[in-house]
């Protein structure tokens, strides 16, 4: 990928994070600081004219049906957002939504995921994405430029059809570069480096102490 070290992107997250976990700083100080780094880098690295033919917007979701990993840190932030922005009674309603998903694609690959047509359960009533100022890394990876290519991929994969979606790859590269460095940081310092499914593990953290 011209112009973009990645391996220096992930040796910079990497220390910065071992630093951060060292130091005791709190998930959700981590998950904002690499969100701001990594816009940053993003911000250098891809051309205002490549962004400007980037699709997504609010209340576009076609790709919000897909399977969703999340490390821990960034489970943390999101459920304690939730917290701040919904009361007691659409927590509850999310937890019940957020059940459903979690027994009705247990052990679904990629392809089973979008076939099962289940939307993400943090959209909002208008298709608006309700955790977008959290949300992780690997959904703020993908951008495309062209959302008629994205409904075709997802409808298309329930015949098992591959159909091409045009995305900036330097984004995407940026984005799942900060992943991984993340993910190595939290193995190398002794902490939960794993990666869950989104559903599952925030309603496992909106279920504690209710």
């Amino acid at each position: 990928m011209a112009g973009i070290k990645l391996y220096d992107l992930h040796e910079t997250v990497y220390s910065f994070v071992l630093k951060s976990l060292s130091s005791g700083e709190s998930p959700a100080g981590i998950i904002i600081s690499l969100h701001s780094l990594t816009d940053e880098r993003v911000a250098e690295q891809v051309p205002q004219t490549e962004k400007a033919v980037m699709k997504c917007r609010r209340g576009c979701f076609h790709c919000c049906r897909v399977n969703v990993p999340v490390l821990a840190p960034e489970a943390d932030v999101i459920a304690e957002y939730l917290k701040t922005i919904l009361n007691a009674d659409e927590l509850e309603r999310l937890r019940a939504k957020l059940r459903y998903i979690k027994v009705n694609i247990a052990g679904y690959d990629d392809q089973e995921r979008i076939v099962s047509n289940i939307p993400c359960g943090f959209l909002g009533e208008e298709g608006e994405c309700i955790i977008h100022p959290v949300r992780p890394l690997v959904c703020r990876s993908v951008v495309s430029a062209d959302d008629s290519a994205c409904y075709n991929a997802m409808n298309m994969s329930i015949y098992e059809e591959y159909a091409y979606i045009p995305m900036n790859l330097k984004h995407k590269s940026i984005y799942d570069t900060v992943f991984l460095a993340l993910a190595d940081a939290l193995k190398q310092s002794g902490s939960d480096s794993r990666s869950y499914e989104i559903s599952e593990a925030l309603l496992k953290r909106l279920t504690i102490n209710i």
